[in-house]
């Protein structure tokens, strides 16, 4: 239970932070203690590189391989990959369209997901555009009603950004939350499991409770 409420408190306390930070009523100081610029109002796809890639079907999948993502992040392995780096890949068909995903390097991206590419922009930390998409709720987005989807209009999406440094720190300060987050919810899926296995082997009889009293 302890595990489980650090891993609420800290989600509580990345959400309150983050309404802050993109909310700019947080601000961050450069290296002269003086705030960085105000932020600046722009469309997504004048900051990057947005586009479908080729789908692939499950039974070109392999057993081991690149990471495939899909509409559900990553769905199975291929044998090649599309993506040297890691992409910020938004679901763009079915249920869960409109969520926002950081894939691995070397990963096969479908076309189940719209690619964010920033690659080319050395203007972008990638993994601020990450956080900002990923709080961002993106549902207006969606047309359609027997299958949900997003289209290329998406780069009509406005965000405002601010300059590179200011992106590297709040991507840095956000992504260390969200890896202890993760390190908590690994310890508590390891104490979760050791436990099943005490119950199973207490039910079989395998282990015996001695009464000391």
């Amino acid at each position: 239970i302890k595990h489980e409420q650090l891993i609420e408190q800290k989600q509580i306390f990345k959400k309150g932070l983050m309404q802050q930070i993109f909310s700019q009523q947080l601000r961050f100081k450069d290296d002269n203690d003086n705030y960085y610029p105000d932020w600046q109002k722009t469309k997504l796809k004048n900051i990057a590189l947005i586009y479908q890639p080729r789908t692939i079907t499950q039974t070109e999948f392999s057993e081991s391989g690149y990471p495939v993502f899909g509409a559900n992040g990553i769905i199975g392995y291929y044998r090649e990959y599309n993506h040297e780096l890691e992409q910020i890949a938004i679901t763009c068909r079915g249920n869960t369209c409109g969520t926002v995903n950081f894939t691995n390097k070397k990963s096969w991206i479908t076309g189940n997901a719209m690619v964010i590419n920033v690659d080319n922009n050395l203007s972008v930390d990638k993994k601020f555009l990450y956080q900002i998409l990923k709080n961002t709720n993106l549902t207006y987005l969606i047309t359609g009603t027997g299958q949900p989807q997003i289209t290329s209009k998406i780069g009509e999406h406005f965000l405002n950004l601010p300059t590179l440094e200011e992106q590297t720190k709040i991507a840095n300060l956000l992504t260390s939350i969200d890896d202890e987050i993760e390190r908590l919810k690994q310890i508590l899926a390891g104490l979760k499991l050791q436990k099943q296995s005490l119950m199973q082997k207490l039910l079989t009889g395998q282990v015996r409770v001695t009464n000391l009293i």
